[in-house]
């Protein structure tokens, strides 16, 4: 979440302080004569906002407050402010007072442990979130979002079956996220199982992965698995095939997969299929193709010598990738660029796509070397993209 900025800042409690004066002194029904019967400690925390120390404004007007019916929307709302601007403790302390008045109302209560457990989410405490995430779960006007929460704090600790039975009574209540959630949370119970040696459970549940979403490439790449590991290389290559047709994006993950599921002599084939059905789709994925063909070594390859010079000669940041690449001597370079020789320049590419940030998520623009199905930064599912970002010099 990006910072809050100072005069957002300002503004926003400037706002929740008007509303502290409002329900202490009635402004509404008689302004006449309030300010004259305010605390000195209030105007020594405006004193601070006009002069941009909201911090020590906060401090001041969070030992003025009390927690009455009059402000303790004001408790609320400081305390999600905090939240969002990552002072998490101060945001748990202003949760943790409110709910240590005896007097503080049920629904009150209520809200104040579901804030308490968003604080904890934040701040990473994940099993104190847990705890309260499922003892607001019982209460109906807060069911939705304290389930919510708690199927995310499952993701976070990988608890897969957790999160799906969480999930499900989402579903039960028509609040439940999109059903692809549900059939990656299969998926990933799924690999556990064929890590383990559970094959028929493995399939069991890609099964009902694939009755949650269809098609689903992480479901056939997950089956490919099964067959190889059953010696049937003829079924693994044909569901992996499956799966890069329904997501090209696998190709930087998949391909060397796929080649060594077929014979050498079988090699020149594969590559001439899937050149053809890259140009036949999207100038991307035959870019997509040729990128996941130099990190594999395969620069050499005949069918992928004419994509190769046709992507490089198109592509203005290839070309100026190259022009970064040192060479023996610069009228060399131009000689090979003359030439053609796009090969040579893909392996030079390919050490520096070696150590490159390979994918990005498409949600909040995290990238990385690594393909993940659950971004690990915004904890979106099936959002990364191939991607590379060379970092030269």
């Amino acid at each position: 979440m990006p910072e809050i900025s100072l005069l957002t800042w300002t503004v926003g409690i400037a706002a929740l302080v008007i509303g502290i004066l409002a329900g202490h002194f009635g402004w509404g029904k008689r302004w006449p004569g309030s300010l004259s019967k305010l605390h000195p400690d209030y105007l020594t925390g405006l004193d601070y906002l006009v002069t941009e120390q909201p911090d020590r404004a906060l401090d001041m007007f969070l030992k003025l407050m009390d927690a009455n019916a009059d402000t303790i929307e004001t408790h609320f709302s400081l305390g999600s402010l905090y939240r969002r601007r990552g002072e998490v403790e101060r945001a748990i302390r202003i949760h943790q007072n409110l709910l240590a008045r005896e007097a503080l109302a049920p629904e009150h209560r209520e809200q104040a442990l579901l804030a308490l457990a968003q604080d904890y989410l934040r701040a990473g405490l994940l099993d104190r979130a847990e705890g309260l995430f499922q003892q607001v779960g019982e209460v109906p006007r807060l069911r939705v979002s304290a389930l919510d929460s708690l199927r995310g704090v499952y993701e976070r600790q990988h608890e897969w079956r957790q999160a799906l039975d969480v999930y499900r009574l989402l579903a039960r209540i028509k609040a439940a996220p999109p059903r692809l959630v549900a059939a990656h949370y299969l998926c990933e119970l799924a690999g556990l199982a064929i890590a383990h040696g559970e094959t028929n459970t493995a399939r069991r549940l890609l099964r009902e992965a694939r009755a949650e979403v269809s098609p689903l490439p992480r479901a056939a790449v997950l089956r490919a698995q099964i067959a190889e590991g059953e010696a049937d290389l003829p079924l693994a290559y044909r569901l992996l095939r499956t799966a890069l047709h329904e997501a090209p994006k696998l190709l930087q993950e998949e391909l060397p997969h796929l080649l060594r599921l077929v014979a050498p002599d079988a090699r020149d084939t594969v590559l001439v299929e899937l050149v053809a059905q890259a140009e036949s789709r999207d100038p991307d994925e035959l870019k997509r193709l040729v990128f996941a063909a130099i990190l594999a070594g395969l620069t050499d390859a005949a069918p992928l010598r004419a994509p190769i010079d046709r992507v490089f000669a198109q592509d203005a940041t290839l070309h100026a990738v190259w022009q970064s690449v040192p060479g023996p001597v610069d009228a060399g370079r131009a000689a090979d660029a003359q030439r053609g020789d796009a090969r040579r320049i893909a392996r030079e590419i390919g050490a520096l796509l070696a150590n490159a940030e390979k994918y990005r998520c498409n949600q909040c623009g995290f990238a990385g070397r690594n393909f993940y199905w659950h971004c690990p930064a915004c904890h979106a599912w099936d959002s990364f993209e191939a991607y590379a970002i060379v970092k030269l010099g």
